[in-house]
């Protein structure tokens, strides 16, 4: 049984990882500013406060705490809101690590949107960040969790849009496509990264499990949006529009935060398997039809 202190353990990712390691048998304290059950352990990032009562337990931290990138617009502040939240979290974890003698490993979320978004090529670990704030954001984000090797080894999962209907984007689309408005967004031919919730749960473990250290593009693969969307309103047997809802729209009422549906970005994750790692649903028809057969 190994010890995991999970940040951002509410969200969708943080529910579902917790529940893949009980099941195994394994300890999950989850850090939270309201703690309300057993197993939740208090703490404030920006009032660097702690709950110090289990912290000398932990062997495995895992971070996935911060803002809402889609949430609400990204104003100025808004921005800075969302770097902060990620990196002072990080930053308050690791001046609490002296409390964790046991601490043995830390592996860390971080975006996809990292490279830029491109049109042909895919995106390995090594290549540059972009230019744009959310590979503004990512970069200071990896910094941040990459100041742990001085305490020990580190992991970061560069994570695509996860596919769960539980919540994350797809529960929102699939909202929209309920109430038969299922459309391609933007020009509709931009490459969408994804990853299964399951697959990246399993990433997760994958990397505490065989003590993997350093960047990993976790995604399944990559879809066009028109086919997302045409895969995911069949599946659902609701209609498929066309012309896609165009550019503009979304940039009236999401801003800036619009890039991240209507441009385009391929990634690959061939190290990820190549450092051994095998992915359950080998492309987007699988995973969408386990997640929407319950669908009427």
């Amino acid at each position: 049984m190994t010890t995991f202190l999970i940040s951002g353990g509410r969200g969708l990712v943080g529910k579902s990882l917790a529940q893949m390691l009980r099941r195994q048998g394994h300890k999950v304290y989850k850090l939270t500013r309201y703690p309300k059950r057993k197993g939740h352990v208090q703490w404030n990032p920006e009032k660097q406060s702690i709950d110090e009562k289990h912290l000398h337990k932990v062997e495995v931290i895992i971070n996935l705490a911060g803002a809402n990138i889609a949430e609400r617009k990204w104003s100025k502040n808004r921005k800075v809101e969302l770097i902060n939240s990620r990196v002072s979290s990080i930053n308050f974890l690791k001046s609490s690590a002296k409390k964790m003698p046991k601490l043995n490993y830390y592996i860390s979320a971080s975006g996809i949107n990292c490279y830029g978004y491109n049109k042909h090529t895919e995106k390995i670990e090594s290549d540059e960040y972009g230019d744009d704030f959310l590979s503004e954001l990512v970069q200071e984000w990896e910094r941040a969790s990459n100041s742990f090797q001085e305490v020990c080894p580190v992991a970061i999962l560069r994570i695509a849009m996860v596919v769960d209907k539980r919540g994350g984007a797809l529960q929102k689309i699939m909202k929209t496509v309920r109430l038969g408005l299922g459309a391609p967004l933007g020009s509709g031919k931009q490459y969408l990264p994804w990853i299964h919730i399951k697959d990246l749960c399993r990433m997760f473990l994958y990397c505490i499990e065989h003590k993997k250290e350093g960047t990993y593009n976790a995604a399944n693969g990559y879809i066009s949006n028109e086919e997302f969307m045409r895969t995911l309103t069949t599946k659902m047997k609701r209609p498929f529009f066309f012309p896609a809802i165009p550019r503009p729209i979304l940039s009236l009422f999401l801003g800036e935060m619009s890039t991240m549906l209507t441009e385009s970005l391929k990634v690959s994750n061939e190290k990820i398997k190549n450092a051994g790692f095998e992915f359950f649903h080998l492309n987007f028809d699988s995973a969408i039809t386990e997640i929407v057969k319950k669908e009427a």
